[in-house]
């Protein structure tokens, strides 16, 4: 396979994953956010997350492939130019170190409920518009801040549904659940 074909397949795949990656990711906050209106969950539910997350794994990781992938092609083609000229490709990795770095806060639990959808569905959303979008025309601090600001605005759009859904909820804590839909899963 010769260097031109290997990078449209890299391209073919990454639209693929990152297809699944947001079709997943979109399934994953929707459940979500289904079981924060109900107030917890059942054994069946926990089972078909683990089912999704998995899934949404496997796309990151042929995500991860191809842009090491494209990475190396543009070091052997064009020795880093494109690399260090393209705010396209930056941000494009820029916004999968968010994805990839939120994904391991979440599996931990080191990042809050409240803000870690927020990252990982405003971010598989961007990364899916840069990577079918190839040339902006725009500088990589311009692009940056239009993701901050897409963020800024799905945090408010989350937490504003959030709130709506949890609404007939008596008491709220910091996952949206209810105190005593806590206390009846608990025991």
């Amino acid at each position: 396979m010769n260097e031109i074909e290997l990078y449209y397949l890299t391209n073919l795949i990454r639209t693929y994953a990152v297809g699944l990656c947001l079709g997943v990711s979109t399934i994953a906050m929707t459940n979500y956010f289904y079981m924060v209106a109900k107030g917890g969950t059942e054994t069946a539910e926990n089972r078909m997350m683990h089912i999704v997350y998995t899934i949404l794994r496997i796309g990151m990781v042929l995500a991860v492939v191809t842009e090491v992938t494209t990475l190396i092609y543009y070091y052997h083609v064009d020795n880093f130019v494109y690399w260090t000229d393209n705010p396209e490709f930056l941000m494009r990795i820029t916004i999968f170190s968010v994805i990839v770095a939120n994904a391991f806060a979440m599996q931990n639990r080191k990042i809050s409920m409240w803000l870690g959808p927020v990252f990982a569905g405003g971010s598989w959303y961007a990364y899916f518009f840069f990577s079918v979008w190839i040339e902006t025309e725009s500088t990589y601090s311009t692009l940056l801040v239009g993701y901050m600001g897409w963020l800024a605005f799905m945090f408010v759009f989350l937490g504003a549904l959030r709130l709506y859904l949890t609404r007939n909820q008596e008491q709220r804590i910091g996952d949206g659940a209810s105190v005593s839909a806590k206390a009846s899963m608990a025991s």
